[in-house]
């Protein structure tokens, strides 16, 4: 007799559960499940609650759902950790987001449990983190620089895919509807929900998500990928693409939080899993194809650079050799802040006589990382650059100037101190040629003087 009374407790306490989680996947098709949700979760809760009408089952019904609540505040919290160092990527800025592969998911991930909690009135110091998070990375996204407006707007005269430029809109607006749930007060929760159900059906649902991930792929009728062509319009502007990847993510982060908070409302907990699993996978094939955009972008910063110093030699009709190089050297800085660089500017427009004793060798570079830009404007051009610069020995370099080198040629003077410089540019120049340099390296890192038959420079590789 107590066994069968046990048993009929325990029963008593799984029939609701059943009812719960299986119940609506009886008699009911597939279209009734994805469309007719919003007032699903309120009829499960009566189903479950009738069921537990009487005074002895009263103590388990609340126990239940205190469990299930305290459940899914510990995964809210659990994700917390990841959540602080998804963050903080964003406060170190575009250069640390823009190639991070793997990390911004487990901010996506607690849309789900945030919103169950929000629908049992659970005011918890998590729930309000996590919303604040969510908040934090909407407001980034509001922030819109004239660079990217203007790449915006030239990707618009590409023939791509028009559905592509109202992707942004769509995913925003789901967005929105999904905190409308989370700001709202408990009354009003049941109808923001049917509001976001219904919008989110409305707008094309997830296909925005994969119409975005081929934009960025170059899949599906897209042919080249826009971060392609992001690259190419902004001339290998590595910042500039950096920033253009982290709105990107941004843009999927808020589409991947509206989703799966779908999915909370919709979906079993399997399904929510398996589309968790599939879109994990999806993000890390998209941000690494980002990275390998940024890397390609790096690597070919010399090659960039040298057309990006000839175009402004070029458009330059100042005779000044000094304020010439001094706005290279800015431009340089300026676009690729990453790297240290030294600009030299040889003028040939001298008198014939200090041609004649100048000679044709009247200037000589040796050592790699330096590239030459010739005859532009009467001038030449030469810049070398250092992405991990380390001091120059002065004191090797001035001795060697005091002995045979200071009465040598370009060429020869470039010889001596090679001979006792390894990893390091040396370039000499002719004094009867006149010149000008301009350098970004750390003062310990960078030789530049004048001496009896030539000036100078030397950096490290």
């Amino acid at each position: 007799m107590w066994r069968r009374n046990e048993l009929h407790r325990e029963c008593a306490f799984v029939l609701p559960l059943w009812i719960l989680f299986f119940g609506p996947l009886l008699g009911s098709t597939q279209d009734d499940r994805a469309v007719g949700k919003s007032s699903n979760l309120q009829e499960k809760q009566q189903l479950v609650y009738s069921s537990w009408s009487s005074s002895s089952q009263k103590d388990q019904r609340v126990y239940f759902i205190q469990n299930m609540t305290t459940s899914l505040e510990k995964a809210v919290a659990q994700k917390k950790e990841a959540i602080e160092a998804v963050m903080d990527m964003f406060q170190k800025g575009a250069e640390v987001l823009a190639s991070a592969v793997g990390e911004l998911f487990p901010l996506c991930e607690a849309a789900a449990p945030v919103l169950r909690l929000a629908l049992d009135n659970v005011h918890s110091k998590e729930v309000f983190y996590v919303k604040e998070q969510f908040l934090t990375v909407r407001n980034k996204l509001d922030v819109l620089s004239t660079q990217l407006e203007d790449i915006d707007c030239e990707l618009k005269k590409k023939s791509l895919d028009t559905r592509y430029f109202s992707v942004e809109e769509i995913i925003r607006n789901q967005f929105r509807k999904y905190m409308d749930i989370l700001e709202a007060k408990q009354q009003f929760r049941e109808v923001k929900t049917r509001l976001f159900v219904e919008h989110f059906a409305k707008t094309g649902g997830e296909k925005n998500l994969f119409l975005l991930y081929d934009a960025l792929m170059g899949t599906n009728g897209f042919g080249e990928s826009v971060l392609d062509l992001v690259d190419r319009y902004v001339a290998r502007n590595r910042r500039l693409l950096e920033e253009f990847c982290v709105r990107m993510k941004e843009l999927l982060c808020l589409g991947l939080i509206a989703l799966l908070g779908h999915c909370a409302l919709t979906r079993g907990q399997d399904e929510e899993d398996d589309k968790i699993q599939e879109w994990s996978s999806i993000i890390e094939e998209v941000e690494s194809k980002m990275k390998s955009s940024i890397e390609s972008c790096v690597a070919a910063f010399p090659e960039q650079a040298k057309l990006d110093a000839q175009r402004l030699l070029q458009e330059k009709e100042e005779d000044n050799l000094e304020n010439t190089t001094q706005q290279l050297l800015e431009l340089l800085m300026k676009k690729y802040d990453w790297v240290s660089w030294s600009v030299r500017l040889i003028n040939h427009s001298g008198s014939s006589y200090r041609n004649w004793r100048a000679g044709q060798h009247f200037h000589h570079v040796a050592g790699q990382n330096w590239f030459e830009v010739l005859q532009v404007n009467d001038i030449n051009l030469v810049v070398s650059y250092s992405t991990k610069p380390q001091p120059v020995p002065r004191d090797c370099v001035r001795q060697a100037m005091e002995g045979l080198a200071k009465k040598g040629h370009a060429p020869a003077v470039v010889e001596a101190l090679e001979e006792r410089l390894c990893g390091f540019v040396v370039h000499a120049v002719s004094r009867h040629k006149q010149s000008a340099a301009a350098w970004s390296f750390p003062d310990d890192c960078h030789y530049w003087e004048r001496h009896k038959n030539v000036a100078v420079c030397v950096h490290s590789e």
